[in-house]
């Protein structure tokens, strides 16, 4: 079955996945990050996504306007992590204690969470902003490069949760 996408939908796709590629690859994890289960495949994918972005800086061959946007929707999206990072570290000890106590109340740890999930939510809001405010100011050649660039990206994302290899 041939299926035909409008033109705004790969747009809007590629813009999308554009400023998720982008908050990852501005968001290295902290030196002093404990290790987790599987920490180090994980680290090695985000690292692997870093050398893409940084492909596709290299060969959209930004000018100067454009390098500044760049540069500082990737620290932007670094510092913006880095603080939901924090703050999920803080939220999980405050989790911890409460369900620590004898007779804790779920609905305030249901609750804490979903103002969380909201407070992360703008976080990645304005960092995916951010990313497609650079998108805006390419030329037709660079908007065509990204595109592609995410058309491949999420064929290969797709590909990988379709044989199982994705995340859980």
């Amino acid at each position: 079955m041939k299926t035909n996408f409008s033109p705004r939908l790969l747009i809007a796709t590629s813009a999308i996945a554009f400023a998720l590629a982008g908050s990852a690859f501005a968001a290295p994890p902290p030196a002093d990050a404990p290790a987790a289960p599987r920490a180090g495949l994980h680290q090695a994918h985000r690292m692997h996504g870093v050398k893409e972005m940084t492909r596709l800086h290299d060969e959209l061959k930004l000018d100067a306007k454009q390098e500044a946007l760049w540069q500082d929707a990737a620290k932007a999206s670094k510092e913006g992590m880095g603080s939901v990072r924090e703050r999920m570290r803080k939220q999980h000890e405050e989790l911890q204690t409460l369900l620590n106590q004898p007779g804790a109340d779920l609905h305030a740890a249901a609750k804490r969470m979903e103002e969380f999930r909201a407070e992360t939510q703008k976080i990645h809001e304005v960092n995916r902003d951010r990313w497609l405010t650079v998108y805006d100011a390419f030329n037709a050649e660079q908007k065509e490069k990204a595109r592609v660039f995410f058309k491949s990206k999420l064929e290969r994302t797709g590909h990988r949760e379709m044989s199982g290899h994705g995340r859980g």
